[in-house]
């Protein structure tokens, strides 16, 4: 029924979002480095995951009012919200310097790694891990690190991150149908964002009618993030998330291998006609919407193989 209840009021509100962030001239600034043909989507309005934050916001106040609310909920949208803030920072600093750059790489990572210190204390003393605090919290700070900066780089074809996430919190939605959910997880805004995002994703495909922005995607990567980690999926992620990796190795092995070359003969090589992943496929003449649709089907199948592994 939330799930039900979130598509519909979002179906209805994105609408009202598209007329206002037109009407506050906040459109997709395109960089000229990027795939031609997405020259014709400058100025498509963006910014649209703040729908998502709204939807968040509105979720836990009415669980705190109803007396709904545990720190599952709580911390599930701490970890929403604030890592929107920092993708809300970065959407804002591009639109006042009218280019498709905005928070600087030290100032983003900065203040993710701030931003992650609450829930990891949390979790730190909630659950006593059981190796070396010294081990353990690197290791889930590199973890959210990850997770989120992958996500936000997956957001790069209309539609294509909005389906995967989806069908990412599929697999959670699933473990508690099923029984294999963790006991003190509160489902509610899990199901919430999934209405959400499917309303969205009516928008969102090709020909994108709205984007959500650096502050939707990483919205979606501090949640993503808050599930891994507060179902203890860590090693697992890297099958589900698999596709959120390898967008993420590519821009790492271009940027190393380009380098590399470049200090050793002067001139810079690729590995990928152009990273992250998707784009080489776009510029293989793969036509945008069956990429999209290809890395839905591709997710489709981590997504079982993942239920298969943690149910079995």
């Amino acid at each position: 029924m939330l799930i039900i209840l979130s598509f519909l009021f979002s179906f209805i509100a994105i609408p009202f979002i598209i007329l206002t962030l037109k009407k506050w001239q906040l459109g997709q600034i395109i960089r000229e480095e990027g795939p031609s043909s997405h020259l014709s989507k400058s100025g498509t309005p963006t910014m649209g995951g703040i729908l998502f934050v709204g939807m968040t916001l509105m979720t836990i106040l009415l669980c705190i009012v109803l007396k709904q609310s545990d720190p599952s909920l709580l911390w599930g949208g701490y970890m929403t919200v604030a890592y929107s803030l920092v993708g809300f920072l970065d959407d804002f600093l591009k639109k006042i310097k009218k280019s498709p750059y905005g928070l600087k790489a030290r100032e983003d990572i900065a203040l993710q790694i701030l931003l992650a210190v609450p829930f990891l204390l949390y979790l730190l003393f909630s659950r006593s891990p059981s190796v070396s605090v010294w081990l353990w919290l690197p290791f889930k700070w590199f973890l959210i690190l990850a997770i989120t900066n992958s996500v936000n780089l997956t957001d790069g074809l209309d539609g294509l991150l909005t389906g995967i996430a989806l069908l990412v919190f599929m697999f959670f939605i699933f473990l508690g149908v099923i029984g294999f959910s963790s006991p003190d997880f509160n489902p509610t805004l899990l199901y919430v964002l999934f209405g959400t995002l499917l309303a969205f994703l009516y928008f969102n495909f090709y020909p994108a009618k709205i984007f959500m922005g650096n502050i939707g995607s990483f919205a979606l990567g501090g949640f993503i993030a808050f599930c891994v980690l507060w179902f203890d999926i860590d090693w697992l992620f890297l099958v589900l998330g698999g596709i959120f990796l390898a967008e993420a190795l590519s821009v790492i092995l271009q940027v190393s291998y380009f380098k590399y070359t470049k200090g050793k003969t002067g001139i810079g090589k690729r590995i990928f006609k152009m990273a992250p992943l998707h784009h080489h496929f776009e510029l293989m003449q793969i036509p945008e919407a069956t990429i999209t649709v290809r890395f839905w089907l591709l997710q489709t199948l981590l997504t079982i193989i993942s239920l298969f592994i943690y149910t079995n």
